[in-house]
């Protein structure tokens, strides 16, 4: 890179990093308000509620990281054309292409940590959540059950418990579940006991039944049994029950899953769906990147710099954004749709890039500016007028 390349790497670098860290801190900030509960409610240790945020990190990183980007270019190119540097680099023959390779290096090396966390770190720190959560439902089991009460350990899943036994025997057992919206589940046992079978923690009821009620028809059929071993993960996640979940599992499993695996038989779309999403979701900071070099790469006047760029970038990053989860959720249902997580982001890119070497720029309407800065014009009167009133 050359002298002015080096000049706006540095420049937007600092800001991307910059900005990273706060939206990051106030995401993390939200999580850790959702999530108080845990530790509130489960009586875990703030160790294991520091781990729980900590795990919970990678995820959050590889989501806000491409935001940044769209946040770092767009400050130091709205800067560079107020303070008309773009105008100068335009004037002096300075070419696109060579404005937009520092930019493409930032966002490259951000597709390259997204791309290394969706396959390597989230997998991992996912699992780690999730066995995270099903020790603190046994914990709650074992130690934070009250006799006599109903427990609620999540929404539409509640336990009962008549007495608690020495070595962490239950007597009289009651379990309903309904947070499947078409099944619900009660659990009956005369007794039990929480403990650890092939390293998966169970419970074990003997001597009940369980009441199993279509919630669609109202059917219900009764299964009685003299011994039955329930497995807690359940109790950490309502969509897969027993097993690690598509998100939850490394690449290597997606590409090759078990054809007897309970999830890839059940939901087959939502397994092939978290393969094509870690496969695409690199592209993202690069077609962030082009909307942001359409939307301020670009030479501007003032007041359409003024009133765009963060509006505009911002909303096109969003859009996509909600997009690629609506892709996810359809390929939920059906796995056919799965070539729609590459359609979207090349299409999209590939459109960016010819707009953005032609020269051609999204703006907001001459008049719909003029409009707003109207409204605003008399906001700031109405505020003077009654500034006047008080102090008259």
């Amino acid at each position: 890179m050359n002298t002015l390349q080096r000049y706006i790497f540095r420049r937007i670098a600092v800001i991307t990093l910059a900005s990273f860290v706060a939206v990051l801190g106030v995401v993390w900030v939200t999580q850790v308000l959702s999530r108080i509960d845990f530790a509130t409610g489960s009586g875990q240790s703030i160790f294991a509620f520091l781990k729980l945020v900590a795990v919970l990190t990678p995820q959050l990183a590889s989501l806000v990281l491409p935001i940044a980007v769209v946040i770092g270019i767009v400050q130091i190119f709205s800067t560079m054309n107020a303070d008309s540097e773009l105008a100068v680099m335009s004037a002096s023959g300075v070419s696109r292409g060579m404005i937009a390779r520092p930019v493409l290096l930032v966002a490259g090396i951000a597709s390259l940590f997204v791309l290394v966390s969706n396959h390597y770190i989230e997998p991992l720190a996912n699992r780690a959540l999730r066995d995270l959560l099903v020790s603190a439902r046994t914990d709650l089991l074992t130690s934070l059950v009250r006799e006599g009460a109903f427990t609620k350990l999540d929404k539409d899943l509640t336990v009962y418990v008549d007495r608690r036994l020495p070595g962490n025997a239950l007597s009289g057992i009651m379990v309903s579940d309904r947070r499947d919206e078409t099944l619900g589940l009660i659990y009956y046992a005369q007794s039990g006991a929480v403990g650890t079978i092939d390293g998966k923690e169970v419970m074990v009821m003997t001597n009940g039944q369980i009441h199993r009620e279509n919630l669609e028809d109202g059917t219900l059929s009764i299964i009685r049994f003299n011994s039955y071993a329930m497995s807690l993960s359940q109790f950490a996640s309502t969509g897969v029950w027993g097993d690690y979940a598509p998100h939850e599992r490394d690449t290597a499993d997606l590409i090759n899953p078990d054809p007897n695996d309970k999830t890839f038989q059940n939901m087959p779309g939502w397994v092939r769906g978290e393969l094509h999403r870690r496969m695409t979701e690199w592209l993202y900071p690069i077609l962030f990147a082009y909307v942001a070099l359409v939307v301020a790469g670009q030479t501007q006047s003032h007041r359409q710099a003024r009133f765009n760029t963060f509006f505009l970038a911002l909303g096109g990053a969003l859009i996509y954004r909600w997009g690629a989860y609506a892709i996810y959720s359809a390929n939920r249902a059906n796995g056919d749709l799965w070539w729609l997580f590459y359609a979207l982001p090349i299409g999209a890119t590939l459109v960016g890039i010819v707009m953005y070497h032609l020269g051609i720029t999204i703006t907001v309407p001459d008049p719909l500016i003029r409009a707003w800065e109207t409204v605003a014009d008399r906001i700031r009167q109405m505020r003077v007028r009654a500034a006047r009133a008080k102090t008259a």
